[in-house]
């Protein structure tokens, strides 16, 4: 879908090392008024931003230790549907594949 000369994009990175540190996250949630993701995901959260390219919905989720972070960013998504709700799907199926330890 093209909206306003620009399509819209998904980004899936793996931070392994992350080079935010779990204080930074916390300041960054604070700063982009992020909500925590459910329970069952574990530590992260979503957060809503204005961006040169329209509004950008990001998850973040990350290791206890915040080692390794997941980011998701869709921007500016697809009409109809909730970005947030899609971020948190992503994260649901990606996190145990990507950050879970291995045995």
């Amino acid at each position: 879908m093209q909206r306003d000369g620009f399509g819209a994009q998904l980004s899936i990175e793996l931070h392994n090392p992350s080079a935010i540190s779990l204080e930074e996250l916390e300041s960054t949630k604070e700063h982009d008024k992020g909500v925590d993701l459910p329970a069952n995901l574990g530590p992260g959260f979503t957060a809503q931003i204005e961006g040169k390219n329209g509004r950008s919905t990001y998850a973040y989720a990350w290791t206890g230790d915040a080692r390794r972070r997941l980011s998701i960013w869709i921007t500016p998504g697809a009409p109809g549907r909730d970005p947030r709700a899609d971020a948190i799907e992503f994260v649901r199926q990606l996190k145990p594949l990507l950050l879970s330890t291995p045995k």
